[in-house]
Parts: structure tokens; C-alpha cells; sequence
């Protein structure tokens, strides 16, 4: 199912919360709204479910126009951040909670079989007869999926679905979620201010930046060749150089004397670990910078915090000449 959001806007008094926005969305796809909180990303997943009505625009759900839509009629799965499951139902009758409900009668037999396949899918069919609170923060939101998946929705639409949740368990939950889509093939929105959630998952993502789009593009696309400051500075560590120019941690380098060109006097700030590389930051020109070094390259220089150095950046992005040449 393709999804077509045209000139969208959405006002709530006189705060505009989509301000003109389009979308294409593929058939099959999994895409990410990533943006800080408060852009508008959450406003355009509800206008999407029929959760909300834009003021001005269109949706259409595989060309046909889905506006005057009710949300009980597009056939679209929602799964929110906090579960949302009902706490006097078993696991097993919260998931057949769609299909009892159903215009179309389903029979007992269809149900089980099928409540029991969702819940084999999202691989907690052993806590059939468990309730929510007997589940972890993780397993609670598997059973949200199923839940949503229960009634072959042709849209899954997730609002922040692992924001409430521990970062490993996130981490194991992203995973999962790619392993699923794959499985189910059912085009795939989710919402989230977690980049690294975004590249990880997405087939594409769409950053949104005060109710409108900045860009749109594989996980690949937006990181490597970001469209404006504003995607750039969002989706990494980002220094700025000559007050225009940006680098990212890894594209600075560190040396003990001059003899590069570009070279810039810097001191060292703090040393950090972090990992595979070292973090330092140093004061170069009135301004923090943050350079990632491997830890092979730290031993080479034995970095101390007063120390004097030079600082190069090996890759700058001027965005101001990009748009003057284009």
C-alpha cells in the first residue's frame, strides 16, 4: 500500500504543526520521520492513521483519496510508545482484540490460530496466558505489534514505539523490527528523535524541521549528503570552522606541529575513551572542538589535557558555496 501525503497542513491555534508538507511513501517500504521533539512528525503519523485532519492537503492510500477517511476504515495498524494494552486481558485476548472485533465474523478456530501464529512471529507465543504486567517493558511492546499486525493491516504506523524502553533493549528491538518487516511486507512508518534508531531501521528517513521537510533519502543519503546545516548538525557530532564550514569528529586530525596546510593551533581539553576511539576536545579559535582519534593514534600522540597541538580538517562541507554554485 503507497502512501501520498500532498500539501498537508495542520494548525493548532496559532501554532502551524505541518506547514505544507509532501511524501511519497513506496509500497513495502519502512520509513522513519526523524526529527527533534516538537517538528511535527508525530502530527503527520496521526493525520496518516486518521487520527487527526489536516487543515489543508490531501492523503490517498494507493492513489485514492483517504482525507474524510475515519481511522476504522484505512486499515491501518498503530502501535503507540506506551503499549497501550489492556491490563484485565490476557496477552492471547489482547492480540484477538481486533479480530472479535471485526464487522466480519471470525470464528474461534481462525482466531487461535491465528493469535497463536502473531504471537510465534514476534517469538513470545510461550506467554499466551500472561498478562501485561507480568511482561518486560520489551516483551509488552512485541505484544503491541502483534496486536496491531493481528488484523493484516495494509499500513504500520509506530509513534516513538521504543522510546520508553532501556538502550540495550532498544538496541535488540530495532533488529527485530527490520527481521519483522521483512517478514510481513506492510509499508511502515515509525516516528523517532533517535538517529542512530533512524539509520539503523529505516529503508529511507524524512527529517523534518519545524512542521516542514529538510530531506528525504536513504539512511546513506542524508548522512553523507545532507541538504542544509540543519540535517547535518542533527544526525552526528558536527565542529564549525571559519564560521561556515562543518566536519565531523572523524574527518579532524591531530598533529604535533604545523607543517599541513590548513593547519589550526588548538589545546587539549579532555581525553575521553569511548569505545574503539578517543574523544577529545580542544579549544581552537574560541570554539570547542570534538575530534575522534583511534586508540592507536592516542598512544602515537599521548594526548594530556593543557597540551598544545595542531588541529586539520581533512573534509569540510560548506553549505553557503553549495548553494551559491548551485
Amino acid at each position: 500500500m503507497s502512501i501520498q501525503v500532498r500539501n498537508v497542513t495542520k494548525r493548532f491555534g496559532s501554532f502551524t504543526a505541518l506547514d505544507d508538507v509532501s511524501l511519497e511513501i513506496g509500497s513495502g517500504e519502512l520509513v522513519a520521520l526523524l526529527s527533534p521533539s516538537g517538528m511535527g512528525k508525530t502530527t503527520l503519523l496521526r493525520i496518516i492513521a486518521g487520527l487527526e485532519w489536516p487543515d489543508a492537503g490531501q492523503v490517498r492510500f494507493h492513489g485514492e483519496d483517504a482525507t474524510e477517511t475515519h481511522a476504522r476504515e484505512r486499515n491501518v495498524g498503530f502501535v503507540f510508545q506506551h503499549y497501550a494494552l489492556f491490563r484485565h486481558m490476557t496477552i492471547f485476548e489482547n492480540v484477538a482484540f481486533g479480530l472479535r472485533v471485526k464487522k466480519e465474523r471470525v470464528s474461534k478456530s481462525e482466531i487461535h490460530s491465528k493469535v497463536m501464529n502473531l504471537l510465534k512471529l514476534v517469538q513470545l507465543d510461550w506467554l499466551a496466558d500472561r498478562y501485561p504486567h507480568q511482561l518486560s517493558g520489551g516483551q509488552r511492546q512485541r505484544i503491541a505489534l502483534a496486536r496491531s499486525l493481528a488484523v493484516e493491516p495494509k499500513v504500520l504506523l509506530l509513534d516513538e514505539p521504543f522510546g520508553a524502553l532501556d538502550a540495550k533493549v532498544r538496541k535488540e528491538l530495532r533488529r527485530w523490527l527490520r527481521r519483522l518487516h521483512d517478514e510481513v511486507h506492510a509499508t511502515t512508518v515509525f516516528v523517532t528523535h533517535d538517529q542512530e534508531e533512524a539509520m539503523e531501521v529505516a529503508d529511507r528517513i524524512v527529517v523534518m524541521n519545524q512542521g516542514r521537510i529538510e530531506q528525504v533519502g536513504t539512511p546513506e543519503e542524508v548522512y553523507q549528503n545532507p541538504a542544509t546545516p540543519f540535517v547535518y548538525e542533527f544526525l552526528g557530532d558536527v565542529n564549525l570552522f571559519h564560521g561556515r564550514q562543518y566536519a565531523r569528529p572523524h574527518e579532524v586530525e591531530i598533529h604535533r606541529d604545523a607543517t599541513r596546510e590548513g593547519s589550526i593551533p588548538a589545546q587539549v581539553e579532555h581525553v575521553a575513551p569511548r569505545g574503539p576511539v578517543v574523544r577529545v576536545e580542544l579549544r581552537a579559535a574560541n570554539r570547542t572542538v570534538e575530534v575522534d582519534l583511534s586508540r592507536e593514534r592516542q598512544r602515537d600522540l599521548k594526548l594530556v589535557a593543557g597540551q598544545n597541538v595542531y588541529i586539520r580538517p581533512t573534509v569540510l562541507k560548506d553549505f553557503e558555496k553549495a548553494s551559491q554554485s548551485a
